[in-house]
């Protein structure tokens, strides 16, 4: 795939990412700080959580605090909005992989 094609798809990913922080947040919530959030800060989240998926494939222990450390690692200003952890991994896991990695949030 051209790197153009794959530029294309990334910001569809990154466009349908924001729209998906929009429908899931919490109604008294404001999603202002998800404007700052660049495509290059989505794609290592969005790369983060994939491994993190694969990790929760392979058997290995990883927990919810594992996962917000890792995502306040690669973009500190999520720190300041709440739940912002479970927010982006619901945004961007699978369902089955989200109830693993929160069972005890749920």
């Amino acid at each position: 795939m051209s790197s153009y094609v794959s530029l294309i798809y990334d910001r569809i990913d990154f466009l349908e990412f924001k729209q998906n922080i929009i429908f899931l947040k919490q109604p008294q919530h404001s999603a202002s700080i998800f404007y700052d959030l660049t495509l290059d800060d989505f794609l290592k989240i969005r790369d983060f959580t994939s491994s993190v998926e694969q990790k929760i494939d392979d058997g290995e222990k990883y927990t919810a605090n594992d996962y917000e450390k890792g995502l306040f690692e690669i973009w500190a200003p999520i720190k300041s909005y709440p739940s912002s952890s479970t927010l982006v991994a619901k945004s961007l896991m699978s369902e089955d992989k989200f109830n693993s990695l929160f069972k005890y949030y749920n």
